[in-house]
């Protein structure tokens, strides 16, 4: 009888993203600090004879080799000489190029999923490195709850995750690319960066207000620049009871640490009345392994 699984790929937020400069590999050293929510896509593994099939319900998402589902099904295949073939369906509910980590968190649920469903013994550094060549954030999403990244993303150190804290989230309908934002950083004209080593401080307070205050990413004025939607989020934001806010990965998602529910969908609610803005409600979250 085949099988199928039913999985959660949750979303992330960045309380703290700072690049430091690039690498020799092409990619860039950063450090960020790291924070999964509860909004997610409803992954679903079917195990079938041969091949590998996607299906979602977004247009949005690539259906073939682009998409690093299939890579991650691939590399357990080719690694570990895996005969057995599987259709992933994906039903999205984190925004498509958001800044909030859906491609990367879909890649680490079908990896850690297929090594359940085709049995394969592999041990804690061996998934973290498998995933690591998926893609920077994918590490990540193997374990979630909170964490400070370094490196171009890889090197992870796993953190006290922050009692359940209220935000919203408003993506503008803009369209933002990883590679984009990268090429078109200009390090030296950097202002205030934010402190990571700070934000993971007030973590271990479990200080939300201190958290909020501390909210960065180096990102942020070159997309206000470009898109000015961006800083308009974030002063509507900051002008409820919000303890900070800030952008998510290289955009073009907004977030805001709110004071309480009540506050989050007040918020959301007066966001909602932008147009081209997706608003949603969300919380930190860690899930049990």
């Amino acid at each position: 009888m085949l099988k199928e699984l039913h999985l959660n790929a949750y979303a992330k937020v960045n309380l703290a993203l700072n690049v430091l400069g690039p690498r020799d590999d092409g990619f860039h050293e950063v450090e960020t600090v790291l924070h999964t929510i509860d909004l997610h896509d409803a992954v679903t593994l079917r195990e079938r004879e041969e091949g590998i099939e996607v299906r979602t319900d977004s247009p949005a998402v690539p259906q073939d080799a682009r998409n690093m589902v299939v890579k991650a099904a691939q590399v357990l295949r080719d690694t570990f000489g895996v005969q057995r073939g599987v259709e992933i369906e994906i039903r999205k509910g984190i925004p498509v190029a958001s800044g909030l980590g859906g491609g990367s968190s879909d890649a680490a649920i079908t990896l850690m999923g297929l090594v359940q469903m085709w049995k394969i013994r592999l041990n804690g550094r061996g998934l973290l490195s498998l995933a690591a060549s998926l893609g920077s954030d994918v590490p990540f999403f193997v374990e979630g709850g909170a964490a400070l990244a370094r490196g171009r993303g890889e090197r992870v150190s796993w953190l006290p995750t922050l009692p359940t804290t209220w935000m919203v989230l408003a993506r503008p309908r803009v369209e933002i690319s990883t590679a984009w934002a990268y090429g078109n950083l200009d390090l030296s004209s950097v202002g205030a960066r934010p402190d990571a080593a700070a934000v993971v401080e007030a973590m271990r307070r479990e200080d939300l207000r201190g958290v909020g205050r501390l909210l960065g990413n180096v990102f942020e004025d070159l997309l206000v620049r470009t898109h000015p939607v961006v800083g308009d989020l974030k002063r509507r934001i900051l002008a409820g009871e919000a303890y900070g806010a800030s952008l998510s990965g290289t955009g073009p998602t907004v977030f805001g640490l709110m004071a309480n529910e009540a506050a989050a969908r007040k918020t959301a609610e007066d966001l909602a009345a932008l147009p081209d803005v997706e608003v949603l409600v969300s919380r930190t979250f860690a899930e049990e392994r």
